[in-house]
């Protein structure tokens, strides 16, 4: 089975061509080069100092008496950018394969390439460890600390404190102007929240005082009568305050807005109600706490967040 190459690398005619016809030394290389074995490897650096990013090669030779298929995957050494390139030739000594890593380094120092390591038919070489060093572009020693050292803008004008302490200041005149005319947040206005129809008129049933003359008790049945008109009102949106007692129970009684025996209550409730405003009946104390009741029962038995949906 044939091994497949990585992407950047790939034998091309053109340096096949090249290589077999225009490189006399790497002809005269195989022609004295005789492997020792099944093959033999070859590494080396053309330049053994360079300074950092700059280019340098990297050349892998492997002579193999019998394969035509390189044994070694091409992948660039850690330390260095750069692309690799390989090609093949035959001659009478076997097939010369050569990998020319085309390379930058990228940090300064010695950067060491570890050894390869080839394998062919069962047999297995190790070339040696390879070391380049890498210097600075700006030189080094003395050389270098002077280049670092000198202050490429010169010296400062006398005057530069000055300018900038002008410079503050009008960054300070700046801020100041305008947060002196920056828009003013308006106050935001309490939100009243409306009360429930129920809270209402508990709190206006609560406040009743017990009446004790004609005038406190004719008073105290047309203020009750009332308080419960406008909570049917504002709680089922029947016309109460506006319309007699007759007209309110027949709208009473044609709607589902209140069960039988709330409707049943304000029945005997309005009646009575009427019977101290239009008859001039004065009844006695005891009713006017059980008119009291009747009308805070109905109220809190109605209210909205008891009975939602339904019918109260």
């Amino acid at each position: 089975m044939r091994r497949r190459w990585s992407p950047w690398l790939s034998f091309t005619l053109v340096g096949f061509l090249a290589f077999a016809c225009g490189d006399e030394s790497r002809t005269a290389v195989l022609s004295d080069w005789q492997a020792t074995g099944a093959f033999d490897c070859h590494v080396e650096f053309s330049e053994t100092e360079v300074a950092l990013m700059s280019p340098v090669d990297l050349t892998v030779r492997v002579l193999c008496k019998e394969s035509a298929e390189l044994p070694l995957a091409g992948q660039i050494p850690p330390g260095f950018t750069g692309q690799a390139e390989s090609t093949a030739v035959q001659q009478d000594g076997g097939w010369l394969h050569t990998i020319v890593f085309h390379l930058r380094p990228t940090g300064l120092g010695e950067t060491k390439v570890e050894p390869f390591k080839i394998e062919q038919d069962g047999e297995t070489i190790t070339t040696q460890e390879l070391v380049l060093k890498v210097v600075s572009t700006l030189g080094e020693g003395d050389d270098r600390v002077a280049v670092e050292g000198q202050n490429a803008l010169g010296p400062l004008p006398v005057w530069w404190p000055w300018a900038a302490a002008g410079l503050a200041l009008l960054v300070l005149l700046a801020g100041w102007i305008w947060w002196a005319r920056r828009p003013k947040p308006v106050p935001s206005l309490p939100v009243e929240v409306p009360l429930p129809a129920h809270v209402k008129a508990l709190r206006a049933l609560q406040r009743l005082s017990q009446p004790t003359t004609e005038a406190e008790i004719d008073a105290f049945y047309v203020e009750v009568s009332q308080i419960l008109r406008v909570y049917l009102e504002e709680r089922f949106g029947l016309h109460a305050p506006t319309r007699s007692t007759e007209e309110f129970l027949i709208e009473l009684e044609s709607g589902d807005s209140l069960g039988l025996d709330h409707r049943q209550s304000l029945r005997n409730f309005l009646q009575q109600c009427d019977l101290v405003k239009f008859a001039r009946l004065h009844p006695g104390t005891d009713v006017h706490q059980q008119t009291l009741r009747v009308a805070s029962t109905v109220v809190g038995e109605t209210r909205a967040d008891l009975v939602p949906g339904g019918v109260a």
